[in-house]
């Protein structure tokens, strides 16, 4: 009987220690987005000297309020993604509250859960957009929880010559 009891003294912390792993765990957990974006065009077709407005839809997949900080617009053109102005400036379609400002440089807001919202941005204020000619335009759009940039559909528009 001492012989038994002496062994699961032994033998007891043993196995507690082999159960025990001292090997680093994996801590990445894979987040599905917390968002579903796409991106419409208010027209496809836009005379030169007036600005393409692009309606970007963002969905709130999860059971909690989000909200939501960095979108940024891309247009490609015939030679390329376009640079963007020098200090371009997001403008949006509404007046802002006091004072009455029609140009803001960063607009937050949030999203209920299960909702969603869509806001208007016009390209002309990132892009230059004088030349006719046929453009695609997408925007990246960070989610809220990864913080990972997520790409919308594309669009396609046309800046048209000025008909006299």
């Amino acid at each position: 009987m001492h012989r038994l009891l002496t062994r699961a003294l032994i033998l007891g912390p043993a196995l507690l220690i082999t159960t025990v792993s001292l090997e680093p765990q994996d801590t990445t957990v894979s987040k599905a987005p917390a968002i579903e974006v796409s991106i419409g065009l208010q027209k496809d077709k836009v005379p030169v000297g007036q600005s393409p407005w692009v309606n970007l839809r963002v969905e709130n997949l999860t059971d909690r309020e989000i909200t939501m900080s960095e979108a940024v617009p891309h247009v490609e053109g015939d030679d390329g993604e376009l640079p963007m102005k020098p200090h371009a400036e997001i403008i949006t379609e509404r007046p802002q509250p006091r004072p009455r400002l029609r140009t803001v440089v960063y607009v937050a807001w949030t999203i209920a859960p299960k909702d969603s919202s869509i806001h208007q941005y016009k390209l002309a204020a990132f892009f230059d957009l004088s030349r006719p000619g046929e453009y695609t335009v997408r925007m990246e759009v960070a989610d809220p929880s990864s913080h990972k940039l997520l790409r919308t559909n594309s669009a396609k528009f046309e800046m048209q010559s000025p008909r006299h």
